[in-house]
């Protein structure tokens, strides 16, 4: 899985994008809890069934897409994290 600091770093604009209003935003410029919520979400994506069926790169890839989009809409509609609320 890779981290908040390096989908800022490596990441295309919009995993850049996310990174910035997820911390930001949803977490108040606090990075540290921000990278244990990130990684509490896509441990939850990848902890499905339709997970199993995957490879472990293309799961871990997916879950990290589904955990983007959900805490990427939560930041930007509500201004939280739901890990924090």
């Amino acid at each position: 899985m890779r981290s908040l600091a390096r989908m800022h770093d490596k990441g295309n604009e919009d995993e850049k994008s996310f990174v910035q209003i997820f911390i930001r935003k949803a977490h108040r410029g606090q990075g540290e809890p921000a990278e244990d919520h990130w990684e509490r979400t896509v441990v939850e994506f990848l902890n499905t069934r339709e997970m199993e069926k995957l490879s472990p790169a293309k799961a871990t890839e997916r879950a990290e897409r589904m955990a983007m989009a959900t805490l990427w809409y939560t930041a930007k509609r509500y201004g939280r994290c739901p890990w924090c609320s």
